[in-house]
């Protein structure tokens, strides 16, 4: 009897992968070139043209110069990206500026180009990787992502990373130096962002359909654990941060996270939208949490109908014609998917399409693989209305305020210009944002103590308590519907005064408001 004989129906024989389908090539120096100066030129470009945003201030409060901050303590106690914050603190320290905040993201999400197009290359032929290299390198998700100071770009680069190695290690010829270089990136990944570790858990699956052997199943093995235990720590830490006691059945999961917005059925599908049109294709985040989000979403069905489409189509062909490789492809998008959804619906972490970044490289890659394996006509047409609506979303991103981050920095701007007297100033949700702008020039007055709004008498209570002594304070509204989904804040103001309404900026809304006279204001 053979080995083929002898081995498990249950598990494909040794070789599969590189056995099935068309022969695999890598993809021209030439090529790799071009699509890594095209990434360049757009998340370059720009890249601190928008206001930072909340995450992005966190990850400056934690590493920021002139404070008596402790390098070591700083990596050790913070679980979400100590190797992003690691890479963050000298370039602060040569330079306190937006720049230097963004640019680390910038340069990961530059360097996954070519990282994608050599790992690419050894799952499918070559034109599916080359479209793949070009996806990923005009790919909004990933552009906005390389162009925020957290480290999901870094994570996705890792993610690279992970595989490469990884099929190195289930190939004929492993060495110490390909482990080496899985367990640093799943560490890596893990230290830029925790939700590395579900690429880990992917990758650990699949590892038996490869069936290694002797020393190649002792490198496989020394490599998962290099890499777990290298990320332990931090693992460890988060464990005790988050309530991860939720997981367990019938255990209590307390009141959700995020509200209704915790986990949905209907932000899987969106997330995998987003993946390849990000967020400016379509309704914009703002309008997806405002009240009449239904009717945001209805006024666009016809493009998101025909966008989501093509992309279902693609994924579907890929796994029907694509075989070995489309699904092995697909473990790695569904493993962090599910593993995802359990902690959103136990209440230990929230759904967020950056929760799952890590499988962003092998949607793309799947995505394309669908297209180059169409009869050539039909092939270059959806290659073509893919590029198309990418290229829409693009200008969207770049050209329209509906889809940028909330412009706190206009805000502070336009205020600091009209405020001469150094008036309070109001700023409910974003207040470090502010802050961060402001730098001190002005009091800046938080809203951290009070729940989200839900009856007229509870914003009466929240002016009244925020206002009292101020003749005069700036309002600046932004991202409403955390405190005030259902508008009761500006009544309330106008109730307790006169409401002078500032310009209209992206995300923002500013006021000045003023105590009357022998009125009940506060």
């Amino acid at each position: 009897m053979t080995e083929t004989d002898r081995h498990s129906p249950l598990v494909p024989p040794r070789g599969w992968l590189r056995e099935e389908g068309p022969e695999l090539a890598p993809i021209s120096p030439g090529f790799l070139m071009a699509a890594t100066a095209l990434a360049a030129l757009l998340r370059l470009t720009a890249l601190t043209g928008q206001s930072l945003w909340v995450d992005e201030v966190i990850t400056w409060n934690l590493v920021r110069p002139g404070v008596g901050l402790t390098f070591l303590e700083q990596i050790r106690d913070n679980v979400q990206g100590p190797l992003h914050l690691a890479i963050l603190w000298p370039l602060l320290r040569l330079a306190d500026t937006e720049l230097m905040l963004r640019l680390p993201s910038a340069v990961a999400g530059i360097l996954a180009i070519p990282a994608l197009g050599h790992v690419a290359a050894k799952l499918v032929p070559p034109r599916a990787a080359r479209l793949a290299v070009l996806l990923l390198a005009i790919n909004p998700f990933h552009l906005w992502y390389s162009q925020e100071a957290r480290g999901y770009a870094l994570v996705m680069l890792c993610a690279v990373g992970m595989v490469g190695f990884f099929l190195e290690l289930v190939g004929e010829s492993p060495t110490r130096r390909h482990a080496v270089g899985f367990a640093l990136a799943s560490a890596g990944a893990v230290w830029s962002n925790m939700s590395g570790i579900f690429l880990w858990v992917a990758l650990l699956l699949s590892a038996p359909f490869f069936l290694p052997r002797g020393r190649r199943a002792g490198l496989l093995a020394a490599a998962f654990a290099g890499g777990l235990l290298a990320a332990l720590p931090w693992l460890l830490q988060a464990s005790g941060i988050w309530a991860v006691e939720r997981i367990m059945p019938g255990a209590g999961t307390g009141e959700a996270l995020r509200g209704e917005t915790t986990f949905s059925l209907l932000a899987v599908p969106f997330t995998f939208y987003s993946f390849v049109f990000g967020s400016s294709l379509g309704p914009s985040l703002r309008d997806l949490h405002g009240p009449d989000r239904m009717a945001a979403v209805t006024t666009w069905w016809p493009l998101l109908t025909a966008a989501a489409g093509i992309v279902g189509t693609l994924v579907v062909g890929a796994l029907v014609r694509g075989g070995r490789r489309a699904w092995l492809l697909s473990l790695w998008i569904a493993v962090p998917a599910c593993l995802l959804a359990v902690l959103a619906f136990r209440n230990v972490k929230p759904w967020n399409p950056r929760y799952l970044a890590v499988a962003l490289p092998w949607f793309l890659v799947l995505v394309a693989a669908g297209a180059t394996g169409l009869p050539r006509r039909a092939g270059v047409g959806a290659t073509v209305l893919l590029c198309v609506l990418t290229l829409v979303s693009l200008g969207g991103y770049y050209g329209f305020d509906r889809y940028a981050k909330a412009d706190i920095r206009g805000a502070r701007a336009w205020i600091a210009g009209r405020n001469p007297g150094l008036e309070a100033v109001v700023v409910p949700t974003v207040t470090g944002v502010y802050r961060y702008y402001d730098r001190g020039q002005t009091e800046v007055v938080h809203t951290f103590d009070h729940g989200t709004l839900h009856r007229a008498d509870q914003a009466d209570t929240l002016v009244a308590a925020k206002l009292a002594g101020y003749g005069a304070a700036w309002i600046v509204l932004v991202r409403e519907w955390h405190l005030d989904p259902r508008g009761l804040l500006v009544p309330a103001l106008e109730r307790a005064g006169e409401m002078e309404a500032g310009p209209a900026l992206a995300g923002v809304r500013i006021f000045h408001w003023c105590a009357v006279a022998g009125s009940d204001a506060p």
